[in-house]
């Protein structure tokens, strides 16, 4: 009599190994799950954000919407000119003159600056009336609140961020943008 080529112990030694390829593939699949979600957990969104438009207590901000730290990586300001700015605050002072009496605080990005999940950064605010007379200055104005919206706001400026989470996503995101772009 020959011998049967399926055994029992073929067939146990091939289920066995079926079972094995199949938990190794929900393993696998499992990994690539965990991954997405540690990275999702701790993934910044920042936006830049006008804040009051159109009052005195006008404010262009930087918010993190995400979830997880923001690292800046490179921040560069540019006009259709072609010249570059080492901060936002060096191109606004140069587009306004003294006769535009507006008077602003502010605050400059810089490589290497961490912005904390839903933590906003105010580039620039307008002084509020108390402020500015703390400061013995005219009070703001809503036509300079304007004339300093449309400063920031105009076609001419270009600020593109670039930053990454903790996992070094790194992401663009840029004035004339409302979503970042993954790099």
């Amino acid at each position: 009599m020959s011998k049967k080529f399926w055994t029992s112990e073929k067939l146990l030694g091939l289920s066995a190994l079926f079972v094995s390829l199949l938990t190794l593939m929900v393993f696998v699949y499992q990994t690539n799950l965990i991954r997405k979600q540690q990275y999702r957990s701790v993934y910044p969104h920042l936006s830049i954000t006008n804040f009051y438009s159109g009052s005195v207590d006008y404010q262009f901000v930087l918010k993190n919407d995400g979830v997880g730290p923001a690292l800046i990586q490179s921040v560069d300001i540019s006009d259709l000119e072609g010249n570059s700015y080492k901060s936002i605050s060096k191109y606004l002072h140069s587009k306004l003159s003294i006769k535009d009496s507006v008077w602003v605080y502010n605050s400059d990005l810089s490589e290497g600056r961490l912005i904390p999940a839903n933590e906003e950064i105010i580039l620039f605010g307008l002084f509020n009336e108390e402020q500015t007379m703390a400061r013995k200055l005219p009070p703001n104005t809503i036509s300079g609140a304007i004339k300093l919206r449309s400063i920031l706001n105009n076609d001419s400026l270009k600020v593109s961020i670039t930053y990454s989470s903790i996992y070094d996503e790194s992401w663009t995101i840029s004035n004339d943008s409302d979503v970042p772009v993954k790099n």
